[in-house]
């Protein structure tokens, strides 16, 4: 079950939060407008949030990976936007010159 802290820890900044409940969490990344799914599973031994993601409101959910918190959780998602905006497009950019 997510914290009520770790729900408040959530950066309003950098998310438009569509949900946030006690196990789990829908957001939409800011700068990208993906939109992102994060569910708590607990489990005898351990939890771990399983993340989902698409990229329109129309899209289904699909599997993005995992992470230990919820913090970490909205790490990977940070991580996936610097990608998605920053490191892809120089990446297509140099297949489209070497072509």
């Amino acid at each position: 079950m997510f914290t009520c802290n770790e729900l408040k820890n959530i950066n309003h900044t950098y998310f438009n939060i569509l949900h946030r409940g006690c196990y789990s969490v829908t957001l939409q990344s800011k700068n990208t407008k993906h939109y992102w799914h994060i569910l708590h599973q607990q489990y005898p031994a351990f939890t771990s949030c399983k993340i989902y993601h698409k990229h329109n409101q129309a899209d289904s959910f699909h599997e993005q990976g995992n992470a230990p918190t919820l913090e970490q959780a909205m790490e990977k998602i940070r991580e996936h936007d610097h990608y998605h905006l920053y490191i892809r497009p120089v990446k297509k950019k140099m297949s489209c010159m070497s072509a």
